[in-house]
């Protein structure tokens, strides 16, 4: 049967109601209020602010029935899956955290099974224990896992040059399944935890404002650690168009070029590594768009939307506003994310 694959978004997330305690005193938690119709969540010591999330918004994260409806509606052809970055447990003690990430990794397999050939997950990994997650790994990648999603930075006590992980990279090079790298509200992934008593995220800042740092960094410490030489067929996506990655990529050139500093170990000049690298199109402005088209060029661009998320996007309009041909858009659109996630032959039927 031939199959319609025009339209492909890498970046929503699932988070279905069994996971809740799952992963023992560390949570994850939903606290309900009746009374406002809005939600908490924690995750260890973390909690998120209350008023952030309503309750009616549940459904469309769990529930495959009502996302295949939807993305009919806005005739998205495949969309991939991951875990709430609330909820990578980093902190959780190790037994609970493998419980945990087994359970997710079952449960968004058999939520894409209700389509398989419209869904697709990424894997999360109990990164507490490198054995532990490389295990996890093989196991989520027999369950049709099309990759790895972490976190960016404090990955259980690492950041992303760890030699720890190591062994994840070479693992992830050999089976050629892209690291999809999402920043986690700060505190969601450290056990000891405990916000100042006069400090309050203010807006939302944390997610707001420090996600795109944190893409930043993540990028950045890729980098000038030089893992990208020594693991140079590693493939990694970040969504909200990399964060900072567009508009300050020159401060990191510089940093790596200037000797006084000598901070930077990489091999071969920061631009090349961009190869390396996919961003989507979760960004705001039409402007800002544009210039990370410029920088990064089409060949480097996924759709993203944060799907049933606080910012919730259609991005393939964002996209269409991004090009200014059809053979750049269709890149964007779908042909990018085929390639990096081997998608070829998913698709709706064709009438």
């Amino acid at each position: 049967m031939h199959r319609i694959l025009r339209k492909v978004d890498i970046h929503s997330h699932v988070m279905p109601m069994e996971i809740y305690g799952s992963g023992g005193a560390y949570g994850p938690e939903i606290i309900r209020d009746p009374a406002t119709g809005y939600s908490m969540y924690r995750a260890g010591r973390w909690q998120s602010a209350p008023g952030t999330f309503q309750l009616k918004d549940q459904p469309t994260l769990f529930d495959p029935s009502v996302r295949l409806a939807e993305m009919d509606a806005l005739e998205i052809d495949v969309m991939g899956v991951t875990i709430s970055p609330m909820f990578y447990l980093y902190g959780a003690p190790l037994q609970d955290a493998i419980n945990y990430t087994s359970l997710h990794n079952d449960l968004m397999a058999a939520f894409c099974a209700a389509a398989p050939d419209r869904l697709f997950f990424i894997p999360t990994l109990p990164l507490q224990n490198i054995d532990a997650a490389l295990r996890e790994l093989e196991r989520a990648a027999g369950l049709g896992g099309r990759g790895i999603n972490m976190g960016t930075d404090n990955i259980a006590g690492r950041d992303l040059d760890h030699q720890d992980l190591y062994p994840i990279y070479e693992l992830a090079q050999r089976l050629e399944m892209p690291i999809f790298l999402h920043p986690a509200p700060i505190g969601t992934d450290d056990p000891a935890y405990e916000p100042a008593k006069n400090v309050k995220d203010k807006f939302g800042f944390s997610w707001l404002l420090g996600y795109n740092y944190r893409e930043m960094v993540a990028f950045a410490t890729l980098v000038l650690s030089g893992v990208l030489d020594r693991f140079p067929n590693l493939k990694f996506c970040i969504p909200h168009g990399g964060g900072f990655v567009p508009f300050q990529l020159g401060r990191v050139v510089w940093a790596a070029t200037t000797p006084r500093l000598g901070i930077s170990k990489c091999k071969r000049p920061v631009a090349e590594y961009l190869a390396n690298f996919y961003f989507d199109t979760v960004v705001h402005d039409v402007r800002a768009r544009r210039f990370l088209l410029e920088i990064c060029g089409p060949d480097h661009i996924v759709v993203g939307s944060n799907y049933a998320g606080w910012d919730w996007v259609d991005g393939f309009e964002y996209a269409r506003e991004m090009v200014d041909n059809e053979v750049d858009l269709a890149k964007i659109w779908a042909g990018n994310a085929v390639a990096l996630f081997k998608l070829t032959g998913m698709g709706r039927p064709s009438a």
